[in-house]
């Protein structure tokens, strides 16, 4: 007689199949979203300071631009977590080493996002906010930075969209999103085909309405404009 405890059910091994996956999704939702916050806020400096006059400000900011759309996201991710400690003495998780490289990686294309955004904006504006007085910051908080949002808003949402596959990368340094995830399982139950199907499947879950959302918004705002 055999134990019934001591084998796992076909219906408890897919239960535990299921856990990664959403474990999984979950840990690849923490990485793109904290990469979206951190990516939007510093693209937002750096394409205002490429599209600055000053060349103190737009020399950096090309730089770091050209650097990090350059060279490959997978590179940085492991130039972050093995060579900041032995450069500069700083350690990073798996998990931080990844949102910061991803972070640093996608806010060069922001700030492309953000430059375009502002030069396609009439420069009469410019000179009327110029007459009234306004003072640089005021012109871009006023003037310039609401007119561009909507022409902004499609190419970043589909930057979220691409943050979300980019994530897949972090596995080659242990973090256990979702590739990384599945790839433990497979390890021991030689299944691949049925895991990476599901896998893809979970990844369009999770990026088709982010990417269906960017159309909507691009034919609603071409629309209006």
């Amino acid at each position: 007689h055999r134990d019934r405890h001591s084998f796992p059910t076909r219906r408890s091994a897919d239960l535990d199949y299921r856990m990664v996956y959403m474990r999984g999704a979950l840990i690849t939702l923490e990485l793109s979203l904290l990469a979206v916050v951190f990516s939007m806020s510093l693209g937002l400096f750096v394409g205002i300071a490429r599209h600055s006059k000053r060349y103190i400000l737009s020399f950096p900011a090309s730089c770091y631009v050209e650097i990090f759309r350059d060279t490959p996201l997978l590179i940085q991710i492991v130039w972050i977590y093995y060579c900041l400690p032995i450069l500069l003495g700083v350690t990073l998780t798996a998990f931080w080493a990844s949102t910061v490289a991803l972070s640093l990686h996608m806010s060069a294309y922001v700030a492309e996002i953000f430059r375009a955004g502002i030069v396609s904006v009439d420069k009469g504006h410019v000179d009327a906010a110029k007459i009234l007085g306004l003072n640089y910051f005021q012109t871009m908080t006023r003037i310039i930075l609401p007119q561009v949002f909507r022409r902004m808003l499609p190419p970043l949402v589909n930057n979220f969209a691409d943050i979300l596959k980019l994530s897949a990368l972090a596995s080659v340094i242990g973090v256990y999103e979702l590739l990384h995830s599945v790839d433990n399982v497979i390890m021991n139950n030689f299944r691949p085909l049925e895991m990476y199907s599901v896998l893809a499947l979970v990844y369009f879950v999770l990026i088709f309405p982010v990417a269906f959302g960017a159309r909507r918004a691009e034919l609603y705002f071409a629309r209006r404009i």
